[in-house]
């Protein structure tokens, strides 16, 4: 009796086994047969999002290179009291800063 399930046992690993081998080659086909035009659109892709990257890499570089130190204007707005206003105030200046 005991030898009939240790039989039982092999017969279902070596079907599980020849399963999964099955399955195995029935997939690994269908990943590499992809055509050669889809190789070349996805290599194209990528190099598009390198050169991508790379040119606005390049860009930063001159924006910092060509900036020189900022340089700050003070710009002096005089403002007069109303005559004509009931309350009654004095001249006074407001300074505005304007960084280029």
């Amino acid at each position: 009796m005991k030898s009939i399930f240790v039989s039982f046992r092999k017969i279902k690993a070596v079907s599980a086994a020849v399963a999964w081998c099955a399955v195995v080659v029935c997939l690994l086909p269908a990943c590499a047969s992809r055509s050669p035009f889809q190789k070349g659109y996805e290599r194209g892709a990528s190099d598009t999002v390198k050169r991508q990257y790379w040119i606005l890499q390049d860009m930063q570089k001159r924006e910092d290179g060509n900036r020189s130190k900022p340089r700050l204007s003070l710009y002096r707005i005089p403002v007069m009291p109303d005559p004509e206003a009931t309350v009654k105030t004095v001249p006074y200046e407001i300074t505005v800063p304007v960084i280029q």
